[in-house]
């Protein structure tokens, strides 16, 4: 018996590459699929920037659970797991204590199989609308940000403010106080998850503070989110300069894409005002006035978890081109929504083929990144070892379709979608 299960399972994961490699040689954007390939392997910045963002959130929350772990009275502390949960048939994973590939799987499938499907193509729809928005987790790194933005670092600060006000006229003053208001935010976020939380607390009996820390968390997510709008358009700038062939130098285009900047703020602002409807004003009210309510508090992460971030990422989705049409053509709110529907109406085919394929490739990434979390253990060291790989094959994953995306806008743009050679460079 055992080795027709063996015999059936090569034959399915033979029949799975085997379909894979033909979807991805015969779909109608697979040309747009090479091109992006090209693109992140002559310019590696790409998925390395994507690459050194996810690492650093990464290791921030390892060290924020090693910090806690220290810091923390024994009976509040993090657990940890210094040993595998599993390994190859006679390599003991404790002492006195073997544990075999088999006992991994049978981890999984004691899991409710749905939940790992539900929480992967949830991640995996965030991941796709985050490709025509936002791709980028840029906490912590932001906090750094924050403080080079507000010290004007290499002029970038003034660019952003002249931008912003022969884009916006006197109403850009506005647009830049919000700005430096989120900015100061995201300076105060990440030392709330320090010690300053911990000595605060004793202070502010009854988690005050961490009631209150919900607001500062919103402001810095509204920076976080236009900071990763503005290298996201650095980085489809730079797949547009390899498109086109041109030369450029890093800081020069940051710049560039800081001015163009201004002609996204207008979207960027409807999809946190929406957010911020959706998901954060929620979550401060629970916070706030019914901390000590939990079956309100877990009922309220619910309805975001399950609720509010598929629906804001399906309206993403449905404005796919907004972002990357104003970054282009500098138009108007009004005219970037009619080239959007435009597009929709000649190239929906398309679009629709590159969705399919996205979607597949960030279901599958998510899907084997919650498999090794639920066969391991969340507070195993292997765990913690893969939460830092990780985020490597989502750069690349990410920072390939990315740039597929921009060769397929400007392919649809100006030549036949199906047009075989068109990128030289």
């Amino acid at each position: 018996m055992s080795t027709i299960l063996a015999y059936r399972f090569w034959f399915f994961l033979g029949g799975a590459i085997g379909g894979y490699f033909l979807l991805m040689f015969t779909n109608p954007v697979h040309t747009s699929l090479r091109d992006g390939f090209r693109c992140i392997r002559r310019y590696k910045k790409i998925w390395t920037i994507l690459a050194l963002f996810g690492f650093c959130y990464a290791f921030f929350q390892v060290a924020l659970r090693f910090f806690y772990y220290f810091v923390l009275p024994e009976s509040e502390r993090p657990s940890f797991d210094w040993t595998f949960v599993w390994s190859f048939p006679g390599s003991p994973a404790r002492i006195g204590e073997v544990h075999t590939l088999n006992d991994w799987w049978l981890a999984i499938h004691n899991d409710p199989r749905i939940l790992l499907v539900k929480e992967s193509a949830l991640a995996a729809i965030e991941a796709v609308a985050g490709v025509f928005n936002n791709v980028i987790t840029t906490f912590p790194f932001s906090a750094i940000a924050a403080i080079m933005l507000l010290g004007n670092w290499e002029n970038h600060h003034s660019t952003l403010r002249k931008a912003l006000r022969k884009r916006f006229g006197r109403f850009g003053w506005v647009v830049h106080l919000g700005i430096v208001i989120c900015a100061v935010g995201a300076i105060l976020k990440p030392v709330l998850f320090g010690p300053s939380l911990l000595a605060l607390n004793r202070v502010a009996p009854g988690l005050l503070l961490l009631q209150w820390s919900s607001i500062i968390d919103w402001l810095s997510f509204l920076f976080e989110y236009l900071f990763g709008i503005c290298i996201q358009i650095y980085l489809i700038l730079m797949v547009y300069a390899w498109v086109r062939g041109l030369n450029f130098t890093p800081v020069h285009l940051l710049d560039f894409a800081i001015r163009r900047f201004s002609f996204v703020v207008k979207w960027a602002s409807l999809v946190m005002l929406v957010s911020t409807l959706l998901i954060d004003a929620p979550r401060i009210y629970a916070m706030l006035f019914h901390f000590d309510d939990s079956p309100f508090i877990e009922n309220t992460f619910t309805y975001i978890d399950w609720v509010a971030r598929p629906v804001l990422a399906v309206l993403l989705v449905l404005f796919a081109t907004m972002q990357i049409t104003l970054t282009f053509h500098s138009e108007s709110f009004r005219a970037a929504l009619g080239d959007h529907f435009g597009f929709l109406r000649r190239n929906w085919w398309e679009l629709t083929w590159f969705l399919l394929i996205a979607a597949l490739h960030f279901f599958l990434l998510n899907f084997l990144n919650q498999m090794i979390i639920h066969g391991f253990g969340e507070e195993t060291a292997t765990t913690f070892a893969w939460s830092l790989i990780y985020p490597l094959l989502a750069a690349v994953v990410s920072g390939w379709l990315l740039a597929t995306w921009v060769c397929l806008f400007k392919r649809c743009e100006t030549v036949h979608p199906h047009v075989q050679s068109w990128f030289k460079f």
